[in-house]
């Protein structure tokens, strides 16, 4: 029997019952809820905050506080440190590792109860895939993920990506379905890793692509022009290349599973001589599906893929974060995705709320088709009433049930290439840069350069500061370093190359104030103007005449 109609036999009993759920979604938001406070009212949470005694969605909001990471990283230090039933009365098996508003990363504790209902809910992805796409299961999956682990706690319990963690926990029947085995994504040097992700796939046949950002695909693939003869040649000897730094220890493991290949050696070749360039639409004509980010900032890029891919579809991987996957795609049209009630508890703050905090939370049932939201989070693995900093937009419903897209990151928050920088990051890192170097300056602002995947750092300088080109080239370096040391995903994505080297683009003196004077006839109240440090409005710098622009060597 095909596997996709196995697959979907399989698992049409849990398609039905999501389907069923989303026609009263209240209903089953209720029984998760209720279900996480059982599991957990013994805890130290749950004894504080009264979980045992809660009877109602309503009682829930009115006991248990909105939190933010900062607000809870005191229990999950004593959970990294080994301490038992402080959120949950699961012992931790893994830290999900990410970037917050300070220089420490946030850890999200993840169990076998959480990792269970994470499951559950891959599992309905693969029936919307295989349902779409059956052909898939007829060839392999290239899916491109972050490490798993990237450190331990002081007890001892691992910590690194959520997406290494959930590749490596594939279940054992569609593992096999997958190209890289685990240790791929544990090269350290960047060149070296994308060279041996592209060595093992390219001789396989592919027929869906996967990864979170789809910069990480176009880097990939702009990579092939740079070893086309490199990985021919060693396709055809069955080697891996020596120019590249691979751990002794993973170059053996990958080594005894290699086998010349001079049939798939000799069909790259004529590729290259017939269409002048080594592409996926020639070398993996088997191509299905490619999984990646649609929405937010990642939209401007997929025009991209059509260069190396063609005409193949694209499905979002929906608002998924290292506290929680929110949604479920079930189609290739938009970004959009179903809310997955029956994972997590959802409560929602419209965006334009004047105080957050202060806000009534709103429940899924209360949403409205086109507004955009703040989207809070109680889950299994013992975030509760936990403010991703995410804004969703309500695009429509499944049945009663909303369909959400991911906008952005908090209002103060950019992503280019999925490293979450704050403004907040951004000025610590210009105010030390500032200190470090004695200067001064009228202003800064930040701008999230879509086409250059860079940050394009605006600056007005003091009269009283040094002005040669050698300080100023000093001044940004010392600021990409500051937020490298700030931000764990800014220096992932520097590191992979899918963010290129910020750049200082100065302008004309008195420029900010005829700015601010501009701003202020058009209304701005003159007491309270401020220009945004962090932006992304592509548009931002026609306000400025750029006189000199100031770049790094590249990394």
């Amino acid at each position: 029997m095909n596997l996709a109609i196995l697959t979907l036999k399989l698992l049409e009993s849990r398609r039905r019952a999501f389907e069923k759920a989303t026609l009263d979604p209240m209903r089953a938001q209720e029984k998760v809820l209720f279900e996480c406070l059982r599991r957990n009212r013994s805890t130290e949470y749950g004894r504080r905050y009264g979980f045992s005694g809660l009877r109602s969605i309503a009682d829930y909001q009115a006991a248990v506080p909105l939190v933010d990471y900062e607000v809870i990283r005191p229990y999950v230090d004593r959970m990294a440190n080994g301490e038992q039933n402080i959120l949950t009365k699961d012992r931790p098996t893994f830290f999900g590792s990410t970037s917050g508003t300070t220089d420490l990363p946030k850890l999200i504790p993840t169990t076998k109860y959480s990792d269970s209902k994470k499951a559950d809910l891959l599992w309905l992805w693969s029936y919307y895939i295989a349902r779409d796409h059956p052909d898939i299961v007829r060839g392999k999956v290239l899916a491109i993920i972050s490490p798993e682990i990237e450190g331990v706690t002081p007890s001892g319990v691992r910590c690194g990506a959520e997406t290494g963690h959930g590749y490596r926990s594939l279940p054992g029947p569609v593992r096999h379905l997958y190209v890289l085995t685990p240790e791929v994504f544990e090269i350290t040097d960047y060149d070296a890793r994308y060279y041996t992700i592209l060595r093992l796939s390219i001789e396989k046949d592919v027929t869906d692509v996967a990864t979170l950002n789809p910069n990480t695909i176009i880097l990939l693939c702009q990579r092939i022009k740079i070893w086309e003869k490199t990985l021919i040649d060693d396709i055809r000897e069955g080697t891996l290349s020596g120019d590249f730094s691979i751990p002794a220890a993973i170059r053996k493991s990958l080594e005894r599973r290699l086998r010349p290949n001079p049939r798939k050696a000799s069909e790259l070749s004529r590729i290259l001589e017939e269409k002048k360039a080594l592409l996926p639409k020639y070398f993996w004509p088997k191509m299905r599906l490619i999984e990646c980010w649609k929405s937010g900032m990642m939209k401007l890029y997929l025009k991209e893929l059509e260069e190396y891919f063609g005409n193949v579809p694209v499905r979002d991987m929906g608002c998924l974060s290292t506290e929680a996957r929110c949604s479920i795609p079930i189609s290739d049209e938009g970004a959009s995705g179903v809310l997955a009630i029956q994972s997590n508890f959802y409560e929602f703050i419209p965006k334009d709320a004047p105080d957050r905090r202060g806000k009534r939370a709103l429940l899924c049932n209360e949403l409205e088709a086109g507004k955009e939201y703040f989207i809070v989070v109680t889950t299994a693995g013992g975030l509760y009433r936990y403010n991703i900093d995410d804004i969703v937009k309500v695009t429509g419903f499944f049945n009663k049930t909303p369909l959400i897209e991911f906008v952005q990151k908090g209002l103060s928050a950019t992503s280019l290439a999925g490293e979450k920088l704050y403004e907040s990051q951004l000025n610590e890192a210009v105010s030390r840069a500032l200190e470090k170097h004695g200067l001064l300056l009228e202003f800064f602002s930040a701008i999230a350069d879509v086409r250059g995947r860079r940050y394009s750092l605006l600056v007005e300088f003091s009269d009283k500061s040094p002005s040669s080109d050698e300080e100023k080239r000093a001044f940004l370096a010392t600021v990409e370093e500051e937020l490298l040391a700030l931000n764990r995903e800014y220096l992932f994505t520097r590191n992979a190359q899918i963010l290129n080297t910020p750049v200082l683009k100065v302008v004309r003196k008195g420029d900010f104030e005829k700015y601010r004077a501009k701003k202020i006839e058009e209304g701005a109240h003159e007491g309270q103007f401020k220009v945004a440090e962090l932006t992304k409005d592509q548009d931002f710098e026609k306000n400025f005449v750029v006189e000199k622009v100031i770049e790094l060597v590249k990394r």
